[in-house]
């Protein structure tokens, strides 16, 4: 009888949270938390987003977006499914653009075409049409989505955890710099976190309960994934991952529904890509034009075997021509890309380049609220299992093997995906701290979140910019990492405005991206490493000279370029715009 009784009895670690969730606020309370984090984070995003230029790849991704949509054709570059770049450039349709001039594609050859697409770009948004116009709106969209993510982790985290570490997890969301950074950009990087997030998300509700509704929030999100960009691979890995695994535990899931619910995900993404090409398997109109990237001795070289592979689909029309060249392409230029880590430059990249950017890039508050709540992690899988956090640690730990085998070393971006559920980690140890008794944990939590909410202001609007503390900040943050951890182009507009300020009316530029200088009125003399500009050797001197991080790093340079811009390595500048551009006053030539 003893035995029996102290089976009924709830254990001691459980009464707490029991009661917590108990007195847990109810659904007005939820609706005011998020709708205060929209506000919030609407506000933080558009102001910041107005004040900067575009980035590298915004050019590229718009001009595709709307070419896609308004014009039905998805030539302009298939190294991404065009969904989200269509999804950005929703509200051009209501807009006066002048359409993009097709006949520079007609004429190209397919496969040279996808190497040479920028200047095109660019003329498209900064020559043809008002580039901020254009921008703003579809930048809009994008954090439309970091609203949604948002709502889904606050969602995820409540029905795990509880009302207040769900709020705990928003927050530091909402104060998280390469989330709001990146929410703010028409690319692809945010869009696919949001949409991976989501379908995770309703995987994990689906082992507990397949009803219609979970399964339709899985193959929805899944679909989106597809056809958002090409790392869906990863997340098709993760899926069938955790579908074998609740179909082993069978808890709610057998192997039978499991099976089901892997084909029905294989046959709608199917679908799915077939649908955002608008179910044609030419790119375009034309059906001669068609892109044949493993003819190409160089992609050939770097992916033999996966170019063999792609030219059986494209022979038996398995997927429209543009989906399947398009991660042909994308996996080709992968193999070879110029990275910079720690002052040395390389081809093939480090397999610690992402585990150390995203230490240098997040807040130390945040990672050390990661760390408690991967503690605790191993505490509650030892004491109840491992049900619910698989669903985030293998997610995590895939995404992350996945991109450490990549030689494609170029941002922290490449690791959005595992933001939002590294934060379910900071929800659990919340959880936690919540439910101690000492008083003290809870200061604890409300100290650390407050930390990261001050390190997040303080290098406002400069997200994309941040290095936390262990680097030095971001004014040390081009010794560690720069493309689009740094200097992404962002700051061209910022720059004018530090000229009008100290009425400097000519500079020396030095710049790594893809806005168009004199669209913001900025005279300027071009050197070189600039790319897509007409560039001049004629510095006017004594005057200002303002360099990229990028370029200074001489990462994309030719040694020649390199030893130009050398002497300003040992240089102080006079000041530096975003974190990203370095302003030297130069008296005589240097080189």
């Amino acid at each position: 009888m003893a035995k029996r009784s102290r089976a009924r009895t709830p254990d001691r670690s459980t009464r707490p949270r029991e009661a917590a969730a108990a007195a847990a606020p109810g659904a007005r309370a939820t609706l005011i938390a998020l709708a205060a984090f929209a506000v919030v984070f609407v506000a933080i995003s558009v102001s910041s987003y107005t004040q900067k230029s575009s980035v590298w790849d915004e050019t590229i991704h718009l001009t595709d977006g709307y070419v896609s949509l308004a014009q039905h054709d998805v030539r302009v570059d298939p190294e991404h499914p065009p969904f989200l770049r269509m999804w950005a450039a929703l509200p051009l349709l209501r807009e006066r653009v002048t359409p993009f001039d097709l006949t520079t594609i007609d004429r190209a050859v397919p496969d040279r075409w996808a190497w040479t697409l920028f200047s095109s770009c660019e003329q498209f948004l900064y020559g043809q049409n008002d580039a901020d116009r254009l921008l703003y709106p579809a930048r809009f969209m994008i954090v439309l989505l970091g609203v949604g993510l948002g709502v889904l982790l606050f969602f995820w985290a409540k029905e795990w955890l509880g009302f207040w570490p769900a709020v705990i997890a928003l927050a530091c969301y909402t104060v998280e710099p390469d989330i709001v950074a990146h929410a703010s950009l028409v690319t692809t990087d945010f869009g696919f976190a949001c949409f991976m997030f989501g379908a995770l998300y309703f995987l994990w509700r689906t082992s507990r309960q397949p009803t219609p509704w979970n399964v339709g929030g899985l193959v929805l999100f899944c679909c989106l994934a597809v056809v958002s960009k090409y790392s869906a691979v990863v997340l098709a890995a993760i899926v069938v991952l955790l579908l074998g695994f609740a179909a082993i535990r069978r808890k709610a899931l057998t192997p039978k529904t499991a099976a089901s619910i892997l084909a029905l995900l294989v046959a709608s993404a199917w679908l799915a890509i077939w649908a955002i090409y608008g179910f044609r398997y030419a790119p375009s109109a034309s059906p001669t034009w068609l892109y044949d990237f493993q003819s190409d001795p160089q992609v050939h070289a770097e992916v033999p075997t996966l170019a063999s592979v792609v030219t059986w689909i494209d022979r038996h029309h398995l997927f429209p021509n543009a989906f399947s060249q398009g991660f042909l392409f994308g996996q080709a230029k992968a193999q070879i890309r110029p990275a910079y880590l720690l002052g040395q430059i390389s081809d093939r990249g480090w397999w610690y380049y992402f585990p150390l950017a995203f230490l240098l890039k997040t807040p130390v508050s945040l990672l050390v609220l990661m760390a408690g709540g991967l503690a605790f992690a191993v505490v509650r899988w030892r004491r109840s299992g491992p049900d619910d956090l698989v669903f985030v640690l293998l997610p995590i730990g895939v995404y992350l093997a996945a991109a450490m085998a990549s030689r494609l070393n170029i941002g922290n971006r490449h690791l959005l995906p595992i933001y939002p559920l590294a934060l379910l980690l900071v929800a659990l140890v919340a959880s936690e701290l919540l439910a101690a008794r000492a008083r003290a944990a809870r200061y604890v939590l409300a100290g650390l979140v407050g930390v990261a909410a001050l390190e997040f202001g303080s290098n406002y609007p400069d997200h994309l910019a941040f290095f936390n503390v262990l680097a030095g900040g971001p004014d040390h943050g081009s010794e560690y990492l720069v493309d689009s951890n740094l200097d992404w182009g962002q700051d061209l507009k910022p720059l004018k405005a530090w000229m009008d300020a100290r009425a400097v009316t000519h500079i020396n530029l030095a710049y790594f991206g893809t806005a168009f200088p004199p669209y913001y009125g900025m005279n300027a003399t071009i050197l070189p490493g600039s790319e897509f500009f007409k560039q001049s050797p004629d510095v006017q001197l004594p005057g200002y000279v303002a360099i990229s991080a990028t370029v200074l790093r001489g990462v994309y340079l030719g040694e020649r370029e390199r030893a130009f811009y050398r002497p300003f390595t040992h240089m102080t500048p006079v000041a530096n715009v975003g974190h990203s551009i370095f302003i030297y006053w130069v008296d005589q030539p240097w080189w």
